[in-house]
């Protein structure tokens, strides 16, 4: 699976994605939510869309306490190009990922990691303050 964590920059997939993030702006983040809006999400695109997720929290002011030094200095470059819009597309995306038609959350269930669900449940709460 290419995880080794719960949180949204602990797995290869999402890491190996922040090089596209480096090379753009939001339209990166926006394709990385965007491609899990609908149908049953694989693992590598819902690490992806979690990351996303992620960066658009931090971009509308509610970012994750640990958030790694190149995204905190994308968001502060790039953070102001996230909408409103994007916030509630990132908190859809998040309660997808945490649902029934998600590989990741099959494979964390599999592994009997109830414990997996704690950050997106945070992240969903950020993202609902972001939008208040």
């Amino acid at each position: 699976m290419g995880a080794w964590g719960f949180q949204a920059f602990e797995n290869d997939d999402a890491l190996d994605w922040l090089v596209e993030l480096e090379a753009g702006g939001a339209e990166v983040v926006r394709q990385g939510l965007n491609a899990v809006a609908d149908g049953y999400i694989n693992a590598p695109d819902g690490s992806v869309a979690v990351a996303a997720a992620e960066i658009t929290a931090a971009a509308q002011g509610t970012p994750h306490g640990d958030l790694p030094e190149d995204v905190a200095t994308w968001v502060t470059a790039h953070g102001a190009e996230l909408t409103a819009e994007d916030a509630q597309l990132a908190l859809e995306v998040v309660e997808r990922v945490a649902g029934e038609e998600s590989e990741l959350a099959e494979l964390w269930d599999e592994a009997g990691e109830p414990e997996w669900k704690e950050p997106l449940d945070n992240l969903s709460e950020r993202l609902r303050a972001a939008l208040t």
